[in-house]
């Protein structure tokens, strides 16, 4: 077997790992599961996942460094386009949609992350990351204040928080049903209304 052949394998097993195991974590938390649930769901088996990830908290470390790492690059893609900052907004906001319709195990497993947890502790380690997430949307609100698009009062913090809770709210519902509702119709109309508020 070629290096490639080898890296490819061990590249679509760590994803049947973490698909598995974002799946029961959103399902059960961090405690409900086990590493023999996983192995068995998976269908990996408890030496192979502990040689990828070492142990469960391991596998639990990595999903969320994996999935702040993507959603972070996104949006600083996203960042450093020449477009409008209402534009930015809207396109964070079809990225997080996105995200969300076509990972819909990783994006519950994230949402779940938002709730707060006595198994969480481990998030202490992630913190700064996922603040950057809302720190994304402050720079764009703000970028849109120095350049006049904005209104001088607007509050990039209240902003971004009330973008967040949005995203949040329609992500619960898109996870919830089978029906698609995270459009790029919805996300216009999302910035769309929030633009009218920053402008007041």
């Amino acid at each position: 077997m070629s290096y490639q052949c080898i890296e490819k394998h061990n590249s679509h097993t760590k994803e049947i790992i973490f698909r598995t195991a974002a799946h029961l974590f959103a399902q059960k938390g961090y405690n409900g599961v086990s590493m023999r649930e996983i192995s068995e769901q998976s269908g990996v088996t408890k030496p192979t996942i502990y040689y990828y990830f070492g142990s469960k908290e391991g596998i639990y470390e990595a999903l969320i460094d994996s999935g702040l790492q993507h959603v972070i690059s996104s949006f600083e893609n996203i960042a450093h386009i020449d477009v409008s900052a209402k534009e930015k907004l809207v396109l964070m906001t079809k990225k997080f949609f996105q995200l969300t319709v076509e990972a819909p195990d990783f994006s519950k497993f994230f949402m779940t992350l938002a709730i707060p947890l006595s198994d969480n502790a481990v998030l202490e380690k992630f913190k700064k990351q996922m603040l950057n997430q809302g720190n994304f949307l402050k720079a764009v609100i703000n970028e849109g204040i120095l350049s006049g698009e904005f209104g001088a009062s607007a509050k990039p913090d209240l902003a971004a928080q009330i973008i967040g809770g949005v995203w949040a709210h329609y992500a619960w519902q898109q996870l919830s049903t089978k029906k698609k509702i995270l459009t790029e119709e919805l996300a216009e109309e999302i910035i769309e209304i929030l633009f009218r508020g920053l402008n007041e």
